[in-house]
């Protein structure tokens, strides 16, 4: 497997981890697809949030609407241990939190 980075949201709940341009929950399933750099866009191609602070995943509630090219969901072989929590950070003005793995829709 490449090497992978792991990401929490913004209230502090691990989410998974990329490889290549995909996000993966650690069970392996595919639940996004980074676009634009560090824009992670749902199968449907619907904006889900984006990087910030380095290993942190948010949403710009002005960028809902934006969509890309919807993908089928992947499922890798190899899975990765799922991380401890970390501390929350204070929402920013215009954010709201990227949804945690659970309730991103595949």
């Amino acid at each position: 497997m490449e090497s992978s980075s792991a990401f929490w949201n913004w209230n502090g709940r691990y989410v998974g981890y990329r490889v290549s341009d995909s996000l993966y929950s650690n069970d392996g399933h595919q639940i996004g697809h980074f676009a634009e750099g560090d824009e992670v866009y749902g199968d449907n191609g619907s904006y889900i949030g984006e990087v910030r602070s380095g290993n942190r995943l948010i949403a710009n509630s002005s960028k809902k609407k934006w969509t890309r090219s919807s993908f089928v969901p992947q499922l890798l072989r190899n899975n990765l241990p799922g991380r401890p929590d970390v501390t929350p950070k204070d929402m920013l003005v215009g954010y709201e939190d990227f949804p945690a793995p659970r309730t991103v829709a595949l």
